[in-house]
Formats: structure tokens, sequence, C-alpha cells
């Protein structure tokens, strides 16, 4: 045994100390590492910028009985189908009485006493219109020589204008992949290979270019653009779709980068006002910004749920916010007019401004909500750009609806297999998606520009 009074007590004294310092760092650490998991486990939909599909432990929609009967209810508008206009009706039956079920009589007077028109509508028996070219190659009696006639580009192609643009229309607007496109026109009686579609598709991307360049040109030269992307895929790598949208024209481009550099690339000298996320690619945007509020929204959502000071403050910035959304509200119901509107909102930007102040200059704050507010008050002029500039959203949102349409079609089809496939996707979603705007005919103009194409004469004009 150890003779006590050789024992080093000041020494064993000093290394209890280290080791119970030692503890309590590491139960330190350990409680911030267990409150940043919790923190992951309670991020939804409401509080980042996930979809709400992947929102954990999300509950089941139940609808609670009202008491109410099924349909519509009494004093509400009904919505009947229209009747088609008689240039389109294309048979008419004329039905009148054969004997009258009172009296068993059948004589009627001559004039009816009214006349209740119903229509039904049939689709009819699809028979596809086949032309067949038979080409003679006669032989000349002055020289000798045989001679072929010039082969119109209906026979060359092997298919109609108005059947290539449905094809394209398929993918463009309802995103069906090419095998189901396939499996469609044998239900129309035509046999197309998936090659045959490609080859289609092909003349597609070349013949939407020039309207494409169009479209691209209208947005940039606009006032206001909002802009966002999302990742694409050619084969196994991973690119980034990028949009540029309006209220009546948007465009897609596809670039290997999600960089400032892509960004130049694609919105090219830009200088007017873009509203965006805080991606820090659109830091370097050298025009007017509106950053989008509903983003920043749900991180105030996000601080509000954490414990102490940070949950406090993060109270106070959600309720100033969203009492700016309420005025935006009654601003876009016409109940409030401009000034009226910056003068309320002037008060709750004066709050947000103090406690982002606070926040980010105050001890013992979590990391995330230092550096969210350090980043807002960098920024905090481009959060207020809607206040004063007329047709300028305090949101994102009309990029990200634009979006939604080219993530599905990604998500059904994988992405693109080529990069002619990458022209195809960006031009035929850029059309598509400003026909829908601008309530056009897309199938229409689809089968007008393959008719333009087959004849060797200039496409149609973008409708306004």
């Amino acid at each position: 045994m150890e003779d006590e009074s050789k024992i080093d007590w000041k020494k064993l004294y000093f290394e209890l100390l280290e080791g119970v310092a030692a503890l309590k760092a590491e139960v330190a650490a350990l409680k911030a590492e267990i409150k940043e998991l919790r923190e992951k486990l309670s991020t939804n939909s409401n509080n980042s910028s996930k979809p709400p599909s992947q929102d954990p432990f999300r509950k089941p929609r139940t609808n609670q009985p009202s008491g109410k009967k099924p349909g519509g209810q009494p004093g509400h508008p009904g919505h009947t189908r229209k009747m088609y206009p008689p240039e389109q009706v294309t048979k008419t039956v004329n039905l009148q009485p054969d004997s009258c079920p009172h009296c068993g009589s059948s004589d009627f007077t001559e004039a009816p006493i009214s006349v209740e028109c119903r229509q039904t509508v049939e689709l009819p028996v699809l028979q596809p219109e086949v032309t067949q070219y038979n080409i003679y190659t006669c032989k000349c009696s002055e020289c000798g020589r045989h001679v072929r006639p010039r082969i119109p580009n209906d026979a060359e192609r092997g298919f109609g204008p108005r059947l290539m643009g449905f094809l394209t229309m398929l993918s463009g607007e309802a995103g069906v992949t090419k095998r189901k496109i396939c499996s469609v026109s044998e239900h129309l009686g035509m046999k197309i290979s998936l090659g045959a579609l490609c080859n289609i598709h092909r003349i597609a991307s070349d013949i939407l270019e020039d309207p494409f360049e169009t479209i691209r040109r209208a947005v940039l030269a606009s006032k206001n653009v909002n802009a966002d992307e999302s990742s694409w895929r050619l084969k196994a790598k991973r690119c980034w779709l990028w949009i540029g949208a309006t209220p009546t024209a948007t465009f897609f481009k596809i670039d290997p980068s999600r960089s400032r550099e892509a960004f130049h690339r694609i919105f090219g000298g830009y200088q007017n006002i873009l509203s965006s996320d805080r991606y820090g690619a659109y830091n370097s945007h050298r025009g007017g910004k509106q950053a989008c509020l509903a983003h920043i929204l749900r991180d105030f959502n996000k601080m509000r749920e954490r414990s102490g000071a940070d949950g406090v403050l993060g109270r106070i910035l959600f309720g100033e916010l969203d009492l700016i959304f309420g005025l935006w509200k009654q601003f876009k119901a016409q109940e409030l007019d401009r000034p009226g509107l910056q003068t309320k909102a002037q008060n709750h930007i004066e709050n947000i401004k103090d406690a982002l102040t606070i926040t980010a200059s105050a001890e013992g704050m979590a990391s995330k909500s230092t550096a969210l507010c350090c980043d807002l008050l960098e920024r905090f002029p481009t959060l207020w750009t809607f206040l004063h500039e007329e047709g300028v959203e305090p949101t994102n949102n009309l990029a990200e609806r634009g979006l939604r349409p080219a993530v599905i079609w990604r998500k059904v089809s994988g992405g693109s297999q080529s990069t002619w496939g990458l022209l195809f996707t960006e031009r035929l979603q850029t059309v598509v998606y400003t026909l829908k705007q601008r309530s056009r005919n897309i199938f229409e103009f689809l089968a007008q520009s393959f008719e333009a194409h087959l004849h060797g004469t200039p496409g149609p004009p973008l409708p306004e």
C-alpha cells in the first residue's frame, strides 16, 4: 500500500480540477449537440425551405364533418358547361313527342311552346390521315438520264406538322416520358419508335431556338425579374436549371454550375431589380434587389422555436414580419394605398431592425441566430424594395411556381441523356410556360412552327 505521507496532494487536487473541467466541457458539448439534433428533428416546411411532403411525423388531414350535405350549397353560383356555337355542331337531331301520355293523341300544334337544347360531346373514331407518295423515276427522252421528282418535306420526315406538334406538346405541357408518348401514339393508331420521337424532338429544339431567345431577351429587358434554380441531371452528372420569371414571360436555362459565374452567364448584364432568395450567387447582382421575405419568415419561425433569448427575439421578429405581410395583403386587396402601406410598415421595419441588432450583438445567443441576423442586417435595404417599386412582390413565389413543372418533369424522366436534350428541355419549357402565362394555344403554336419549318418559311410570332 502506498505511503500516504508521500502522496502529492496538491498535484492530485489540480489533476482532479482539470478532470472536472474536462467533464464540464464534454457535458456542455453534448448539450449543444443534443440541442442541434433536436432542432434538426423539428425542421419542417414551416421553418425551413423543405417541402411539406418531407415534414417528419406529418399528420394526415382529417376533415371534420360540417353537418352540410355534399355538393354545392344553397346560394352558391353554379358552373354549367358552356354550349358549343352552332358552327361547331356537327350533327343536329330534332326530337318531337310522338303521342300525348295523358290522352294518347298524336296531334300537336305546329309551333312548339319551347325548345330545350342539350349537347353531347363524343370523341370520334381516331383514324390517322395517311398520305402515300408514289415517287416515279422516269427516263428523259432527250438525254436518256433517270430523273426523280422533288420530294416534299412531309414525305422526307414521315410525319406531319400537327402530329409532330402534338407529340412535342405531350412532353412540354404534360411532362409525359418518351416511352409513354410512344404508347399513347399506338392508341391513336400510329406506331412511333423512340428513335423517331427523338428525331422529332431534335427538330423541335432547332425551331424553338428563336422563340427561346426572343423570350429570354424580353425577360432580361423587364423592370423586375424573379430568379431561382433547381438541380437537373445530364446522365449521371448534376447540372442546374435556372429560371428567370416575369408575369408575362419566363425562360429556363441549364448550366453545369450553380456559381456566380453561372448566374452572370445566364442573366448577362441585367441590372434592374432582381427578386430571389439569399443564395450567394445572387449577391453579385449589380442592380436593385428584393430578398424573398417568405424564406426569412420561415427562418424567424425556426428561431422562435429555440429556447431562451433566441426564442423571445425570434417571436418578436416573426410577429413584426407577419404584420407586414398582413399590410401587403390589404394593399393587394386595394384596402390600402402605397403611401399608407409605407407609413404603416415603417414602425414594424424599425422594430425588426432593433431586434436584429440586439440578436447580432448579444452574448450567449445561438450561433445560427447570430449568423442569420448579421446576414439580414447587411442586406437590410433589400428586404423592403417591394414597398417602393411598382410590380415587385415581397416573395419569390413567381419563380418557385415556375420551377415546379420542370422539377416534376425531372423526377418523372430522370433528366436528360444528351446535350441536345438539355437544349430541347430549356427551349420547350421556356416556350410552353410563356404561352401558358399568355393564355395561348400551345398545340397550335407548335403545329404552326413545324409547318413553317417543313416549308422553309418563318415561324409564327409569339403572341403578346
